[in-house]
């Protein structure tokens, strides 16, 4: 591996990662100053030109850069405000092991992990360790893979003190920022407590579909880190909050995982609840060798409503009648009922009902001409917003129309799966949609979902190196 000296001015300034490294807090316990981790995330931080080579000499000691399998609290080390709650991400199921390609996990096989596997951090990861410290580091971390040709423009500085690696905050390689994106909060999804949805403004970098040609971000995403206006920072997990279509980021606040059931264990809970009250005003993507950074107005996460309201509906599905009529609590209280075709860019929402909440009134009326001539198929939401609390999404039945919808796609995935017979992705799907069809409470969002996955894997195109679903 060859070697070159830096300059002086870029020896100062990787001494000065190292020098961090040094006096950083322990994997367990990371604190940074809020200020210094806004700056990082904020720095496009391009490095010196004559920085080319997979090694550098610091300070008498050479550079050598590689790749390596971290843990979420090693690679989100000065970054956010705090790694002290980072273990585990902990899946109920054996499937989706493989979503995406720098998901790190316990998963040996289906045998090995019948009750489920965990997600524990994240691979490929660039890194520069002192030539000094390698052979200490590669001891208690043999992923480090040395990088042959050109120094990575983004990495984490590591030293060693004692037996233990420590990690610099990211040396970030800012490829964009983009400030005219629009965001949706969204509470009570199958997903998560909240979820965000990021739609791209004029440049489009987030993938929305099951393609990843032309998208910047997509199945290779190695984390989120959301930034409130206080300055606080948090980072997001696979599975848990970052999704292959990364433009849906969704947490919990709660150990309650009914609405996710791929998920039995939930991780990071004390500081992602940190995130109530807070108004977010950034999000950035980190990508193996890039990150985007998307700016906000501001995303309030206002407090999540304790109690529990649910909704039936007619058989011609035309009016709601709501669990309860004591709204009393929900300051300027709405309720707002859509009909989704689609996701991503691509959706179109036509509204069905938008009326003020009234103490009372047991069942409100939907005007279902409007879909009239629409495809069938359709996803049915219900949403009660407040001055109070964060929206309410109240799970609506399965329709008529996305039960016909269903059995059609499951015809298709099986004449798919007769000649792909080694498609996990799509067995899984399709076993999901026939638990779906035997469930009778099962709600209109998760039909729609599974639809819209159903229908890209089942398509032509489908099949070309993808790797999993939501």
């Amino acid at each position: 591996m060859s070697l070159r000296k830096l300059s002086t001015s870029a020896a100062a300034f990787i001494l000065a990662l190292s020098l961090a490294a040094c006096g950083s807090p322990s994997q367990n316990s990371s604190e940074p100053n809020s200020d210094a981790v806004s700056s990082t995330v904020e720095s496009s931080s391009a490095l010196p030109s004559e920085q080319e080579t997979a090694g550098q000499e610091l300070a008498g000691d050479a550079m050598v850069f590689g790749t390596a399998t971290l843990t979420y609290a090693e690679f989100y080390s000065g970054d956010v405000s705090s790694t002290d709650n980072f273990d585990a991400v902990t899946s109920a199921t054996t499937s989706k092991y493989e979503i995406m390609a720098n998901m790190s996990t316990d998963f040996v096989d289906e045998t090995a992990n019948a009750e489920g596997y965990h997600i524990t951090g994240v691979k490929n990861v660039n890194v520069a360790v002192p030539a000094s410290e390698l052979e200490a580091y590669q001891a208690v971390n043999d992923s480090f893979a040395p990088i042959e040709g050109e120094a990575p423009t983004q990495y984490k500085t590591v030293k060693m003190e004692g037996n233990k690696a420590v990690y610099s905050a990211t040396q970030f390689n800012i490829a964009d920022t983009v400030t005219d994106a629009t965001a949706e909060l969204q509470t009570g999804t199958s997903w998560g407590d909240y979820q965000i949805n990021v739609t791209d403004g004029a440049k489009v970098h987030l993938r929305n579909t099951r393609e990843d040609e032309g998208f910047d971000i997509g199945g290779e995403i190695q984390g989120i880190i959301l930034e409130t206006d206080s300055g606080f920072h948090v980072g997001m997990e696979h599975l848990q909050s970052i999704w292959v279509q990364p433009y849906e980021v969704s947490f919990n606040v709660l150990a309650d995982n009914t609405h996710n059931t791929h998920i039995s264990g939930f991780d990071n809970l004390p500081e992602l609840s940190k995130l109530v009250g807070e108004t977010v005003t950034k999000i950035t993507y980190i990508m193996p060798d890039s990150a985007y950074v998307y700016e906000f107005d501001g995303i309030y996460i206002k407090p999540l409503y304790e109690g529990t309201i649910t909704a039936t509906v007619s058989d011609s599905y035309d009016s709601v009648t709501l669990s309860t009529s004591d709204f009393s609590a929900f300051e300027k209280g709405k309720l707002t009922v859509t009909y989704t075709l689609g996701s991503g860019r691509s959706r179109e929402v036509t509204t069905l009902l938008e009326t003020e909440l009234a103490d009372g009134t047991a069942d409100y009326v939907l005007e279902v001409s409007a879909i009239d001539g629409l495809e069938a198929g359709g996803t049915y939401g219900a949403v009660i917003s407040s001055d109070t609390y964060a929206d309410i999404t109240v799970a609506l039945p399965i329709s008529s129309g996305q039960e016909a919808a269903l059995e059609t796609l499951i015809a298709s995935a099986k004449e798919k799966l007769a000649v792909e017979p080694d498609n996990a992705t799509l067995q899984e799907h399709l076993r999901e949609a026939e638990e779906l069809l035997a469930n009778t409470s099962a709600a209109s969002t998760e039909a729609g979902s599974l639809i819209g996955e159903l229908t890209q894997l089942t398509s032509e195109e489908a099949g070309r190196g993808e790797r999993g679903g939501h």
